[in-house]
């Protein structure tokens, strides 16, 4: 076993996701209880949450499933995952919080939606497995 897929494994990957999103969660408290005070926090929370939970069961996911080992089928997946989980879980807190409205959550969540989807796609693209059935084969003569 190399290096590169030591330190590129789901736990790994998982590990640095999860910095990143702590360290978002840690930059933003500030504006969030400024603008929404505990509301904010608690809206920021449920955002960082909803964009972690998708980000990491896909990272965990890729090594099982042959057609997320290219790079653009891990990134559509896991575009679609997030999506989902986010909408349903949106909807869904919406009916139980109906309190945290567009300062204190919506406008969180798009940030935090953002800048995951960004860490993901970097974290996928880097994956050694995703690299092994992206390269073009050679043309059979």
């Amino acid at each position: 076993m190399t290096s590169t897929s030591t330190t590129q494994s789901p736990m790994r990957r998982c590990g640095v996701f999860t910095a990143c999103a702590a360290a978002l969660w840690v930059v933003l408290a500030g504006p969030a209880y400024w603008l929404a005070g505990s509301l904010g926090l608690e809206g920021l929370t449920y955002s960082a949450l909803l964009c972690w939970l998708p980000g990491c069961l896909l990272f965990f996911a890729i090594p099982f499933f042959e057609f997320a080992k290219n790079k653009a089928f891990a990134f559509l997946a896991g575009s679609g995952l997030r999506m989902f989980v986010v909408l349903v879980a949106t909807l869904l807190l919406h009916e139980v919080r109906a309190d945290l409205g567009l300062k204190e959550f919506l406008s969180w969540l798009v940030v935090f939606y953002s800048v995951t989807l960004l860490v993901e796609t970097l974290l996928i693209v880097k994956s050694p497995e995703a690299n092994i059935l992206s390269v073009p084969s050679p043309p059979v003569t």
